[in-house]
């Protein structure tokens, strides 16, 4: 850290203490526990958030030291490597000229598996850190890349999922998760949701969204996470025609325009969110989202130097995109599983049993149904479907069940009749 930055950060953590400089007692704990929920940007070390103790040390040490006593410290051990040993050291060095092809990640675990580094064993970071000063970490080639551009709009949609605030839900909190889909050519958000969770009930909610907005896109680009991985995914994008292009791991620039939104939406967006405040909801969060996505069409955009709104629809009036019915787009998104009937003519899915025709007792049926709409379950029949299954009412057929009498207990009661007593 040089001068300029440690005076930065001096100055900052004055302007922290400053408003209780001649307060005292609870007044003071009161100022630095109200500002230990804010995110400070730090000079040479980005947002960061500090604790009510934190700032109370600084405020000691200003009061003894002056200004002088908030400029940060330089290590006397700077460059040294404490909690490694001259041996340990050693054992690292002759380790990595054996394995100088595996990365640093592989060759930590190599470290763990072979027991070098104790219990509890040295953290990755700071072998990683070894491995730099002593020039033996893997440098990886630079890929080359070249800034690419679709003509038209829908030709390319990117999505991808970001980790947003902690909200409410409920008692507990949880952390929401935004979905987005952007096309490349317009900047457009042609699809956005946020959830709990990176799943395909998520991911079909935004691209029906989508879809039934725009029409259909000749290709999506995604990573390789579980959700954009999954045979739910593939199997709707074949349905509808649409090509799936999944980049290679661990390569998010590949995915720079929606990385890039993202980091709008943190710079942008995310600051007005009040985490602590309970009204903060997961849908006061997609209706404040949705109106800031409003004003985001109608912003140019340094990218395209012009509005998205107004490159969209030059773009559609002369390259209209392909468009589908809510009724056949909602058939696409169903969820297809296969379940086997039993004697008692049910089957069981989501923890419900169903009913289904007797004539598929003891045949493997096709079902569907929708992730909003669980318990709206659908049977088919060679890709046909015949009718929704409803779930078992054990009462009903309670009323309308005759049991049918055993062959012997027909002949006792025949029997009975003609010789008035039984034989």
């Amino acid at each position: 850290m040089d001068d300029k930055i440690k005076e930065g950060v001096a100055l900052l953590k004055h302007q922290i203490i400053s408003p209780v400089l001649m307060d005292s007692g609870a007044a003071q704990m009161a100022y630095f526990q109200k500002m230990s929920q804010k995110i400070f940007d730090v000079p040479g070390r980005g947002p960061r958030q500090y604790r009510a103790s934190t700032m109370r040390l600084w405020l000691y040490a200003y009061r003894k030291k002056g200004f002088q006593g908030l400029i940060p410290k330089t290590r006397k051990d700077r460059g040294d490597f404490r909690v490694l040993s001259i041996d340990l050291k050693n054992q690292i060095r002759l380790l990595r000229q054996e394995h100088a092809d595996l990365s640093c990640v592989k060759f930590y675990d190599r470290l763990i598996i072979s027991k070098t580094l104790g219990a509890p064993p040295v953290g990755m970071e700071t072998v990683r850190r070894f491995l730099k000063a002593e020039g033996l970490y893997k440098k990886r080639t630079a890929t080359p890349r070249k800034r690419f551009e679709m003509r038209y709009f829908g030709e390319l949609w990117t999505t991808d999922f970001m980790h947003g605030p902690h909200l409410f839900d409920g008692k507990r909190k949880r952390r929401a998760i935004l979905m987005a889909i952007i096309d490349d050519h317009s900047r457009m958000i042609v699809g956005h949701a946020w959830g709990w969770a990176e799943n395909t009930k998520l991911l079909e909610n935004v691209f029906k969204e989508a879809i039934l907005a725009h029409g259909l896109p000749d290709r999506i680009y995604c990573d390789n996470g579980a959700a954009f991985s999954s045979h739910y995914l593939t199997l709707v994008s074949a349905n509808l025609g649409i090509g799936v292009v999944h980049s290679k791991p661990y390569d998010s620039p590949s995915r720079g325009k929606i990385e890039r939104f993202f980091r709008t939406v943190r710079q942008n967006f995310l600051p007005d969110i009040k985490e602590s405040d309970e009204s903060w909801t997961l849908a006061k969060l997609s209706e404040a989202f949705a109106i800031w996505i409003r004003n985001y069409h109608q912003r140019p955009h340094s990218g395209i130097q012009m509005r998205p709104i107004d490159r969209h629809q030059l773009s559609v009036r002369n390259y209209p995109r392909k468009r589908v019915d809510e009724e056949t787009l909602e058939e696409h998104f169903l969820v297809t599983t296969h379940r086997s009937v039993g004697k008692d003519s049910t089957v069981s899915l989501n923890s419900t049993v169903f009913e289904v025709p007797p004539q598929f007792i003891g045949q493997r049926v096709e079902l569907k149904f929708s992730q909003d709409r669980p318990g709206d379950v659908f049977l088919y029949d060679n890709g046909l479907r015949l009718s929704k299954i409803l779930p078992v009412d054990a009462q009903l057929n309670g009323q309308i069940y005759k049991p049918s009498p055993r062959i012997s207990d027909v002949a006792l009661h025949t029997t009975f009749r003609k010789t008035g007593e039984p034989s």
